[in-house]
C-alpha cells in the first residue's frame, strides 16, 4: 500500500495539486479531484516512460493500492466543502468572518498558526457532526 500525500490549491479556477517528492515533483490539474488524480497518473506514466526510468519512488505504483491524503489550501478546502458555514466556522475560531471570507478567497493568507486553528476547529466540528444521531 503506498500513500501519497496530494496538497490541492485552487487558481484561475482550476484545482492544482502536487506531490512532494526526491528529485521530481508532479503538478497535475483538473477541475476535480477525480481529475486531479487521473492528470496525476498520466503525468506519473509519461515520467517513468521518459526521464524517470530508473525512478524507484514512481516506477512500481499499483495505483489500486494508492491511499492518497488530501491538504488544501484553504481556498481550495471551502471551495471543496462549499456547504460549510463560514459564520460557524469563524465564531468556533473566535475570528471575524469577513476575514475567514477573505482566506476562502484567496484575497488574504493565513498565517501557519491561523490555518491551524482553522484546521483544529474544522476538525473538531467532524467530530462533533461523527456522534450525531438522527431518530425518524
Amino acid at each position: 500500500m503506498k500513500r501519497i500525500e496530494l496538497i490541492l490549491e485552487k487558481n484561475d479556477g482550476l484545482l492544482w495539486g502536487r506531490v512532494e517528492s526526491n528529485g521530481w515533483m508532479p503538478t497535475p490539474y483538473g477541475i476535480t479531484i477525480s481529475e486531479v488524480i487521473e492528470n496525476l497518473k498520466e503525468l506519473v506514466n509519461d515520467h517513468i516512460t521518459h526521464e524517470g526510468k530508473n525512478d524507484t519512488d514512481w516506477n512500481r505504483i499499483d495505483w489500486s493500492k494508492v491511499i492518497f491524503e488530501f491538504k488544501y489550501d484553504l481556498v481550495a478546502f471551502f471551495e471543496t466543502f462549499n456547504y460549510l458555514n463560514l459564520s460557524a466556522i469563524a465564531s468556533k475560531i473566535g475570528i471575524n468572518r469577513t476575514l475567514l471570507n477573505h482566506y476562502k478567497t484567496g484575497l488574504k493568507h493565513p498565517s501557519a498558526e491561523q490555518a491551524k486553528k482553522i484546521e483544529d476547529a474544522i476538525h473538531t466540528l467532524a467530530s462533533e457532526l461523527g456522534k450525531v444521531k438522527l431518530v425518524a
